[in-house]
């Protein structure tokens, strides 16, 4: 017998500019349709963090999209791979973008979701990959970012994003500095977006993963907390 909760699990191929992705998809208990998450993970790939942290998401009664942004046959199987890989998403954003939306195409065609409904979520490479996204115009309930990239090559302009956002930011963070936040309140304020910076003091990118040297659990949980009851506000709010 499997597990319970494998009878909500199932995986989703995509073929996308001649690389094949396999996304996990997964439900809450219950009947649907469910409101969604499209879930990008960090620059080390579709792994289990990643589908616990959609798991996560699921038991606030959301179904998710664990999204494969690599492709089954370019899984990093180490640091060094990943470093390689996320590079050519982080030094070119319109296909970071294009392949955000294809992914996006998957989640909103799934029969157990409510399509006005879907938030996109992701971290550190994930979180810029669904800024990204929700710079591409798709519409999205709103998107969040964990210590995600904040700076982009392609700034949006007045109308561009049709969702709010909400971004937490590591302070002192070498791999999003300063100068990427400021760029990213100047860029959002311009272009009149609704949006809110969490900055986030004694923490390190990586907080949220507890695989990564920097995590902290009470921060993460916090994090998890604020991100929950953002969903919920969003959720209500008829705009």
């Amino acid at each position: 017998m499997g597990n319970k909760r494998d009878e909500h699990l199932r995986k989703i191929q995509q073929t996308h500019r001649e690389i094949d992705l396999e996304h996990i998809f997964i439900l809450p208990e219950g009947d649907g349709p469910f409101p969604a998450v499209l879930l990008v993970h960090e620059y080390t790939g579709l792994n289990q963090i990643i589908i616990d942290h959609a798991k996560r998401l699921t038991d606030y009664g959301y179904a998710v999209l664990a999204v494969d942004f690599y492709g089954l046959n370019n899984r990093p199987c180490n640091i060094e791979e990943a470093r390689t890989i996320h590079r050519i998403y982080r030094n070119n954003r319109l296909l970071m973008r294009e392949r955000s939306k294809v992914c996006f195409d998957i989640i909103i065609k799934q029969p157990e979701i409510i399509p006005s409904m879907i938030f996109a979520f992701g971290l550190s490479f994930g979180g810029g990959a669904v800024l990204e996204l929700a710079r591409s115009g798709v519409d999205l309930k709103g998107a969040i970012s964990v210590y995600g990239y904040l700076d982009t090559s392609h700034p949006v302009g007045v109308g561009d994003i049709k969702c709010p956002l909400l971004a937490f930011h590591v302070e002192d963070d070498p791999v999003v500095p300063s100068e990427h936040a400021t760029a990213f309140e100047v860029e959002m304020d311009s272009a009149g977006v609704e949006w809110e910076m969490v900055k986030i003091k004694n923490s390190c990118h990586g907080f949220a993963n507890p695989q990564d040297g920097s995590y902290d659990q009470l921060q993460a949980e916090k994090m998890w907390d604020m991100v929950q009851r953002k969903l919920i506000s969003w959720s209500i709010n008829k705009k």
